[in-house]
């Protein structure tokens, strides 16, 4: 790790109110998004639609790459975006659970128990 260590990959907000414009770069952890003491810049998102409908990343993949082989982390939603590009492999989702209905009593009701089961 050596002197990269601690350092994370974050979304930084900038444009108005309700219309968000957000700047990905690599800072210590520990300092707060907006503190302005900041490494590098390394990309940016635009997550309102744009007139084609669609929202706008612009990355710097060279330099991104460098900065999570020297140990980054890029934050939940950093990382969300980078498996959506493809520059990281996607995390396993948690299995699906479906419970029973609590207002479905099955328990003196064999045939019930047999048609939610099947």
């Amino acid at each position: 790790m050596g002197q990269y260590a601690g350092k994370a990959i974050k979304l930084v907000r900038w444009g108005f109110s309700k219309h968000p414009f957000y700047v990905l770069t690599v800072s210590r952890t520990r300092i707060a998004r907006n503190a302005g003491r900041r490494f590098e810049d390394v990309g940016w998102w635009d997550p309102s639609p744009a007139g084609d409908g669609n929202m706008h990343l612009g990355l710097k993949f060279e330099r991104i790459k460098f900065w999570l082989a020297s140990g980054a982390k890029p934050t939940d939603k950093v990382s969300r975006l980078f498996e959506r590009v493809g520059l990281i492999p996607e995390k396993p989702q948690p299995p699906h659970y479906n419970p029973k209905p609590e207002n479905v009593d099955t328990k003196w009701r064999p045939d019930l128990l047999k048609k939610m089961n099947s």
